[in-house]
């Protein structure tokens, strides 16, 4: 009986799981990845005599979770010694940790890996496909297939799968030659989407990421450089069949005032940083910097009232100073750290997979404020659950055996 509830237990929380992913990019009404975590730690404890839990940690899953508490310490005390709130704190930060804690405290196997991975990026995939037709109707503005957040958010998405995807496609690994074509199909595929949404910080990011995937990949540098040459060719035969992705493109290099998103990102970091250079060691407070900005900081040139300063480096020091700031950067070197040393170390797939969707998530970071905010809390989320999925193929972030 009690082995047949265990198998139940792992089904329903696997299920949430893979739901959780599945429905990613849509606005459901049950949010899965909370159900699967309550549930799991409801089974985990109903299960702790028949079933009791094991951890198996290594050092460096150890300074990761040391890291993160540092990381939420800093910021709960910046918030609290700046009068921010402590609910958006709860928001921002402590709910999209649930994905990482659900998949860390139930048993994964590689399988159970991939297709999770695989949730998330099929039907990132089939929306790629509705990109593309959206486009051929004639919507040349920021289509977003059937994603209903921003557009931003569908470009985070695929700022974090598709440099993975595209990595897995091209190394040589355990992956059998099927799965790699598959997975160089959703890129093909990818390519002409990411155009056609016209998110020009993707371009830049997926410009610079893609030709390094092709060269880490292909030892025949001869071959690598013909195969970037021909993804190349490829991007710009879609760029000249979208006008609207040439204008856009055009607008990249200039900071004049009549380019209005550049130069209302070059205000909006002006006034962060003067707002950070008078709060330097709390912030103005989580929840505050709109207030703050459109009171005290608003350049008057500026056109836009946005919410963040489209940087998440600025948008840390601007709401919580250098306590919180420190954590955040903490947090990103010891990641980097991990990760290097583990390809150097091993030169594994899944290391230099994660390498460039680290990277790629960075760049990103540059221009818009994607972590740790209220309208990218499902892109933290999933920040949150590809490193813990890393770490549990390292063998490093945990090792869980259930021994009746």
């Amino acid at each position: 009986m009690q082995n047949k509830i265990y198998q139940i237990y792992e089904n329903i929380v696997f299920s949430c799981l893979l739901l959780y992913g599945l429905t990613f990019l849509i606005d459901t009404k049950i949010n899965f990845i909370t159900t699967a975590f309550f549930i799991n730690i409801f089974f985990l404890i109903y299960l702790k005599k028949s079933f009791p839990l094991q951890l198996y940690y290594t050092k460096e899953f150890k300074y990761y979770m040391y890291i993160i508490v540092y990381f939420l310490l800093m910021v709960f005390l910046s918030t609290i010694l700046s009068d921010g709130s402590l609910s958006i704190y709860k928001s921002r930060f402590i709910n999209p940790l649930l994905g990482l804690f659900t998949i860390i405290l139930f048993p994964m196997n590689f399988k159970r890996m991939f297709l999770l991975f695989l949730s998330f990026s099929v039907p990132l995939f089939i929306n790629s496909l509705v990109v593309i037709y959206q486009f051929y109707l004639g919507n040349t503005g920021r289509p977003t297939g059937f994603c209903d957040s921003h557009y931003m958010f569908l470009a985070v998405t695929n700022s974090l799968i598709l440099p993975i995807v595209f990595t897995l496609s091209m190394y040589k690994s355990q992956l059998s030659k099927k799965i790699r074509i598959f997975l160089f199909l959703m890129i093909l595929i990818g390519i002409p989407a990411i155009i056609f949404e016209n998110t020009r910080i993707v371009w830049i990011e997926l410009a610079i990421i893609f030709p390094l995937i092709i060269l880490f990949s292909i030892k025949n540098k001869v071959k690598a450089v013909f195969f970037i040459v021909l993804l190349m060719l490829y991007s710009i035969f879609i760029f000249n069949i979208s006008p609207s992705s040439v204008n856009r493109a055009s607008t990249i290099p200039s900071t004049n005032y009549a380019t209005q998103s550049n130069y209302e990102r070059i205000l909006m970091w002006e006034s962060a940083t003067k707002m950070f250079i008078d709060h330097p060691v709390v912030g103005v407070g989580l929840g505050n910097y709109y207030e703050e900005y459109m009171t005290n900081y608003r350049s008057s040139l500026s056109r836009e009232t946005q919410g963040h300063p489209h940087n998440v480096l600025l948008a840390f020091l601007s709401e919580t100073g250098l306590l919180g700031t420190s954590g955040y950067i903490l947090l990103f070197i010891y990641l980097y750290y991990y990760t290097i040393t583990n390809y150097i170390r091993n030169k594994d797939v899944f290391s230099l997979s994660f390498l460039f969707c680290l990277l790629a998530f960075t760049i990103n970071s540059l221009t818009d404020t994607i972590f740790c905010q209220l309208g990218y809390r499902g892109n933290t989320s999933l920040f949150w659950i590809l490193t813990g999925l890393y770490f549990i193929l390292n063998k490093h972030l945990i090792v869980l055996k259930f021994k009746a």
